[in-house]
């Protein structure tokens, strides 16, 4: 009889650690999926951080913009159908006791549905993207409303990048900021400003298609920490087969594609992996980002980087002599936002991000510099100074809406500091890039 009570404790115990571990009411759902986070999680509102200063009135702000959420590309749509071919026979797994997922999560994932444009429309933006811009210039018009209020033709300018989820993304912004018949200047085949990378031959030939590039990605998908991930989350699911690096990244795609970050509504495919599988494919971006477009290809991204902050000093020289914009709004990719932080040399580690060792402190979090919209701001204010009235400027600085303390004093610049700063990025060039590729969205 003994043993028999200690066997319905022992389940009943089990019972209560699954139920604990389910993630359909877990309080603290993991939300950082690398560049691929919903930016409602990552951003601040600068509306309460716009910093302000007595004395002093904006008059101009720039800002260099990721595009809003989209689908994923035609590579990876094709292992998320290859993917969804099993979702029966996770669902079939639990039923005879071979999952240890919960049984909310396994309902959850049984209603799920997935939209035929997800996988139909490959790197087209999505609604909740389109509002992700839509409520970025919404709130740049909330604090900055006289600077953004009756703006004309002469002083503003919205250019995107190549792709038509950049011009959406621009489109969307335009429309937060209350406007509808705000032109939006086309990039006529010259991105040189929005998105040198894009014909950059050198930078394509020596680093994005470069294999060597890929190598720290390489070891760490054969690390003993990746692959104890994919251990965990194949005796999770209890299905029959070993998964391809393919088959576990589609799922991990199907989770943070679809995560709709501004209604807060976790997608049930995240419910196959814990935290710490979550924190390892994050990683597994972040060398992705490290590698491929920032400080691990300094050589293009410092030089690539400089030539759009070479427009923002020009622009804010401008303005400040009385002939600039109000506003200058551009709509990139998360490569050119990398490499931007590189010329800045901010978030810089002391050692290089490597396939060998995660490093649990690291400064290159690519989930909290290039989410989904991610963006870098800069304000500049004229101010007037007692006594005799002189007037002054400085330049404030923020990343993705937050103060970015770590330029000048606290994030805001002295007009001598930003030129010490900016102004030699007027010699950037192309040169480096030795011939033109061809351009692909």
């Amino acid at each position: 009889m003994l043993p028999n009570i200690i066997i319905l404790l022992t389940c009943l115990f089990v019972k209560s650690v699954v139920c604990v571990g389910c993630y359909w009411n877990a309080d603290c759902k993991y939300k950082y999926f690398s560049s691929k986070t919903p930016y409602e999680f990552v951003r601040g509102d600068i509306r309460d951080t716009f910093v302000k200063q007595k004395g002093c009135d904006p008059l101009s702000v720039w800002i260099i913009t990721r595009h809003g959420k989209r689908n994923p590309g035609v590579k990876y749509a094709r292992h998320i159908e290859d993917i969804l071919q099993y979702k029966d026979n996770i669902i079939s797994s639990f039923e005879i006791g071979n999952s240890s997922l919960c049984a909310q999560d396994i309902d959850n994932l049984r209603n799920s549905k997935i939209d035929k444009s997800f996988l139909g429309e490959p790197i087209q933006i999505v609604s909740e993207g389109y509002q992700e811009l839509l409520r970025l210039g919404s709130r740049l018009k909330e604090a900055l409303p006289e600077l953004l209020n009756g703006l004309q033709a002469e002083n503003y300018l919205f250019r995107p990048a190549y792709g038509r989820r950049m011009y959406d993304s621009a489109r969307a912004f335009i429309e937060g900021l209350n406007y509808d018949k705000l032109n939006i200047t086309d990039g006529d085949d010259d991105y040189s400003i929005v998105a040198p990378h894009a014909t950059c031959g050198a930078y394509k030939s020596e680093v994005v298609q470069n294999q060597s590039t890929y190598h720290e990605v390489l070891e760490y998908l054969n690390s003993k920490d990746f692959i104890d991930m994919k251990n965990r989350v194949e005796q999770r699911i209890g299905l029959n087969f070993t998964l391809t690096d393919n088959q576990i990244t589609a799922l991990y795609d199907l989770c943070r594609y679809q995560f709709d970050g501004i209604r807060d509504k976790p997608s049930p495919w995240c419910s196959i992996f814990s935290t710490a599988d979550l924190e390892v494919f994050e990683y597994l971006g972040d060398l992705n980002h490290y590698y491929r477009n920032s400080y691990g290809a300094s050589k293009y991204a410092k030089e690539l980087g400089q030539i759009s902050l070479a427009d923002l000093y020009r622009n804010f020289l401008e303005a400040r002599n009385g002939t600039g914009k109000r506003i200058v709004s551009y709509f990139t990719h998360a490569t050119l936002l990398d490499m931007i932080l590189v010329v800045l040399n901010l978030y810089k580690d002391t050692n290089p991000l490597t396939g060998a060792h995660r490093d649990w402190n690291r400064k290159w979090r690519s989930t909290f510099l290039t989410s989904f919209a991610g963006n870098f701001i800069a304000v500049l204010n004229r101010c007037t100074t007692d006594p005799g009235n002189t007037l002054d400027f400085n330049i404030a600085f923020y990343l993705n809406e937050k103060p970015l303390l770590e330029l000048c004093n606290g994030g805001v610049c002295s007009w001598q500091e930003f030129e010490d700063i900016f102004k030699p990025f007027l010699n950037a060039t192309t040169d480096i890039c030795m011939f033109k590729s061809e351009l692909v969205d």
